[in-house]
């Protein structure tokens, strides 16, 4: 990485209109002119939508692409661009719609799937006092979900459906069902709350894309058990609080196993004015019993530690708001032994049933938020979801129960160090899932030669048994002012060998190849320099995918930028009509060199 700014960088804190025109295709070589960027990458074309670092339009973000022949869609948080890429080295924005709501962040994220004359654009956040528009439809006050477009006329795109979703729309991925003549729509929530935790199913009718509508809810587990939470506390007879209760987890010491911890369940005594609280030594406290203990005053990690210094096996906390439990955060390595969170409501059960014996123990059914999920198609008919400690994968194929409206659970998967999953995908003869998770949430510097090897890693696994088989870690450390994760990507679609192209933030593009998961390799990226000398600001990509040829970069600050890559990993690789890169809508064997 290169520390200094070019000056193109600080001309971006300026006015869009002063730095480039944003209808024509821009010079590419300024665009890129801060970048370091391995010899087979080759800066091809750029059309500009830059965001400035501060003032109005500043948070208005460029976001996720799509493709339709020779034709790229690219959301941002005010609407969606459609840009001409009929000339790779000249795109042409055709269209810079911006009616939703312009100029602000209301409905953010604006992930799109595009199908022929129909675009769907996820609306994210809860409409505001009073409602907005987007294009001309109502997003009533309190609600979210999808917007439908018309984009017959490229110049032109007219709104013709909202379709409400109970927690919104963070990102969307497009299923072609031909044989119902219509597009399904797996709307990930993204949201960690109980009845939040799958993906939203949705219908738009080819022939009739203003009735679109909401089919059904799919969990990523089982709610029935313990709430879907991933963690349960048992409580033993004769006690009055006799019973199964969800619970969360802690995001220091070690989880809780299938196995699990049992014995006396012993409320906390730390001999101070608000005992239950443990922020201090406890007081006879019995070794090898599960402390209870309130929340609040101290951070959780130091209750935790008493515990266990006091010779606790596990420790559950009782929340002290009303509601579901949260993920408990803190630090401390010398913790050992697990800890987790019932509800209020639960919590003063199971004080009301004590003494009692019980125990703590992970949820092989519990559900998951899903932040992005995966499909392919063809012979493979498998979906995962990436969301919270892993993800899930369904089946589609009626020979495992599923189908593409009803899938099929086949297994999760819980990733040791994650707690923010972020995308899925296979690859194209079906036998690899690609994990990637996105620690801080997108906003942080996580891929600094300090950060922690999982933090910076990327995950293989075997697509049908979720059998892992090697990971990745980010090649080219980064600097504490560049935010970085791996975000988005996509496997180029060739039968010779495994390739993935991924955008991730300030890192930029990273090129690679995993033939052998085990044993993957960067062979080309292209990386640009910090977007301020001075501070953290968030920027960079947002998603590189390939399609047809060449690599398309989505630049949450500068807007999209084609590359074109030089390398026999690549040669030879198929032609695609169209690419939503959530959606694999074939596959096909490798066949190798």
């Amino acid at each position: 990485m290169r520390t200094l700014l070019r000056l193109v960088l600080l001309s971006l804190t300026a006015a869009v209109a002063l730095v480039v025109p944003l209808t024509a295709g821009a010079d590419v070589g300024e665009a890129v002119s801060s970048f370091t960027y391995s010899k087979n990458m080759h800066p091809m074309g750029y059309s500009a939508r830059v965001v400035p670092f501060t003032g109005p339009g500043s948070g208005v973000f460029n976001s996720d692409l799509a493709f339709w022949g020779r034709t790229a869609y690219q959301g941002t948080y005010e609407g969606f661009r459609i840009v001409d890429i009929s000339e790779p080295d000249n795109p042409v924005e055709v269209k810079n719609f911006t009616d939703c709501v312009q100029g602000t962040t209301t409905g953010n994220q604006g992930d799109v799937i595009v199908w022929g004359h129909i675009l769907v654009r996820s609306w994210n956040s809860p409409a505001p006092a009073g409602g907005r528009f987007c294009g001309g439809i109502f997003t009533p006050v309190g609600l979210e979900g999808v917007h439908v477009f018309d984009i017959s006329d490229p110049a032109n795109p007219v709104a013709v459906a909202f379709v409400p979703t109970p927690c919104g729309s963070h990102t969307a991925t497009g299923v072609p069902d031909p044989a119902a003549n219509r597009l399904l729509v797996y709307n990930n929530p993204s949201s960690d709350s109980i009845p939040c935790r799958g993906i939203d199913i949705l219908s738009v009718p080819l022939d009739n894309p203003a009735g679109a509508s909401y089919v059904r809810f799919e969990p990523s587990g089982n709610p029935s058990v313990g709430g879907g939470l991933p963690n349960l506390v048992t409580i033993d007879a004769p006690s009055s609080a006799a019973g199964v209760y969800g619970a969360t987890g802690a995001a220091f010491g070690p989880s809780p196993t299938v196995a699990g911890l049992s014995g006396q369940v012993v409320l906390v005594n730390d001999g101070s004015a608000a005992p239950t609280l443990g922020c201090g030594p406890l007081v006879g406290f019995p070794t090898g019993a599960i402390a209870l203990v309130d929340r609040g005053t101290c951070t959780f990690a130091l209750k935790t530690k008493n515990a266990q210094d006091a010779g606790a096996v596990a420790v559950i906390v009782v929340n002290n708001v009303a509601g579901d439990p949260s993920t408990m955060g803190g630090t401390d390595p010398a913790i050992t032994i697990p800890a987790v969170m019932v509800s209020l409501a639960n919590g003063n059960t199971i004080k009301a049933g004590l003494p009692a014996t019980g125990g703590i123990r992970s949820n092989p059914d519990a559900t998951r938020s899903c932040h992005d999920t995966g499909v392919i198609l063809g012979d493979a008919k498998l979906a995962a979801c990436a969301g919270g400690n892993g993800f899930a994968v369904w089946s589609l194929d009626a020979t495992h129960g599923g189908s593409l409206t009803d899938p099929a659970l086949l297994y999760k998967v819980v990733v040791p160090g994650v707690s923010i999953g972020h995308s899925a995908a296979f690859t194209w003869d079906g036998e690899v899932l690609i994990f990637g998770h996105e620690p801080g949430g997108g906003g942080e510097a996580r891929c600094q030669a300090t950060t922690s090897i999982v933090d910076r890693s990327l995950f293989f696994f075997k697509a049908s048994t979720g059998d892992p088989l090697g990971t990745f870690v980010h090649p080219r450390p980064q600097t504490s002012l560049e935010n970085c994760t791996w975000h988005n990507y996509n496997v180029v679609p060739t039968d010779k060998r495994y390739v993935l192209v991924a955008g991730n933030y300030q890192s930029g593009i990273s090129v690679v190849d995993f033939t052998d998961p085990a044993n993957a390799r960067e062979i080309a990226f292209a990386d640009p320099a910090p977007l301020s000398e001075t501070s953290l600001v968030t920027g960079g990509d947002w998603s590189s995918y390939w399609y047809n040829g060449r690599i398309y970069e989505s630049d949450i600050r500068r807007g999209l930028i084609v590359w074109n890559l030089s390398d026999s990993a690549v040669a030879g690789t198929k032609k695609l009509d169209h690419l939503n890169p959530q959606a694999e809508e074939t596959s096909f064997p490798r066949k190798g060199n």
